[in-house]
């Protein structure tokens, strides 16, 4: 088991390191492809918090697609890990980026990243934990963890092309919602 965690660690940190390279580069895509509507479906589109959840979750359900497997992991197990640590890592950057603007009133870029960084991990590391629980701890994550996933996908899949007239959607700084008109 002790092989298997260590090999969990190793992974998810390069899963991290991926994730934040991955998510860095889809926060210009959008624009940088000519504002290519079907690049919507993975990139920011505009700078509210809505689209920044996506530069996390989209590189983390990658990962979680192409990572070696373990021994005695299936892929289940880690799309179930990725699905609880996916949305802790939605709700951290939400609730740490709202707190400290709210506190200063205004945003600051290196925060910004600082966040988005340290959620990554903090995510990460929810994964590697629930990764090396013993298989019968791993059997009560499945289907949450799996039912989590889902409902994410869902949502980033659909809310830029549909948002909501919720604070999460709008852009602090234009008021605007969603995909921009060209």
């Amino acid at each position: 088991m002790l092989e298997t965690s260590s090999r969990i660690v190793w992974l998810e940190a390069i899963g991290a390191i991926l994730m934040i390279l991955l998510g860095s580069g889809l926060h210009f895509a959008f624009v940088l492809l000519g504002c290519w509507t079907p690049v919507a479906l993975v990139a920011a589109v505009n700078e509210s918090i809505w689209e920044h959840l996506k530069l996390a979750f989209w590189p983390g359900l990658f990962w979680a697609c192409l990572m070696p497997l373990p021994p005695r992991l299936t892929r289940r197990d880690v799309f179930s890990a990725k699905g609880v640590s996916l949305a802790i890592t939605a709700i951290l950057i939400v609730i740490v980026f709202t707190a400290y603007t709210e506190i200063f009133e205004r945003n600051f870029l290196l925060i910004d990243i600082g966040i988005f960084v340290a959620a990554i991990c903090i995510g990460q590391i929810v994964s590697i934990l629930l990764l090396a629980y013993e298989d019968r701890m791993r059997a009560l994550i499945h289907v949450f963890g799996v039912f989590l996933l889902g409902v994410q996908a869902v949502a980033y899949s659909t809310l830029t092309f549909f948002p909501l007239n919720h604070w999460l959607f709008i852009e602090a700084h234009s008021g605007t919602i969603g995909i921009p008109a060209r």
